[in-house]
């Protein structure tokens, strides 16, 4: 029965839309019916329901480039997304404090997607595709309690100038 009230569903859809489709070709173009609305521009946008901790946050990062945030409120976790400076993308997902995440962002010289994991402020695992060897060959990184770091699959570089080397 689901499947045939999808079928029904879609059908309707589609016909909807080749009916609007149909009344707007038939119409032809329209006028304008007033001015161009006027641009707005803002340094900052906030989207807020009154009564509601939750909250989206538009802006520019400290670097000047386009950021986003999305959080239930003070104490809760956020999510944020924007581009790094250096032009690279990233995607943070947190707890409150920014001590435990998953991070997806792309990184070095060959602007490779990565995603890092934190708990209690600790590096815990990296994987990705390599960031400086040619071929971007695959890798799999845990950190232990001890910070002991364990390769499970290729190699991560960590220098912050990813300039690692055999």
């Amino acid at each position: 029965m689901r499947g045939a009230g999808l079928r029904s569903a879609l059908v309707f859809l589609a016909a909807g839309l080749l009916v609007g489709l149909l009344l707007t070709l038939k119409e032809g173009p329209r006028a304008p019916s007033g001015p161009a609305p006027a641009r707005r521009v803002a340094r900052e946008l906030t989207i807020s329901r009154p009564g509601s901790p939750a909250r989206i946050l538009f802006g520019a990062s400290a670097e000047g480039t386009p950021a986003m945030w999305m959080s239930n409120g003070p104490g809760r976790g956020t999510l944020q997304a924007g581009v790094h400076g250096n032009g690279f993308p990233f995607v943070l997902v947190s707890d409150a404090a920014v001590r435990s995440f998953g991070l997806g962002r792309v990184d070095g010289i060959n602007a490779s997607p990565i995603l890092v994991y934190r708990s209690d402020d600790v590096v815990r695992l990296v994987f990705g595709l390599s960031m400086t060897e040619a071929g971007q060959p695959a890798f799999l990184v845990h950190y232990t309690g001890d910070g002991t770091r364990h390769e499970f699959l290729g190699r991560y570089c960590d220098d912050p100038g990813r300039v690692c080397t055999r």
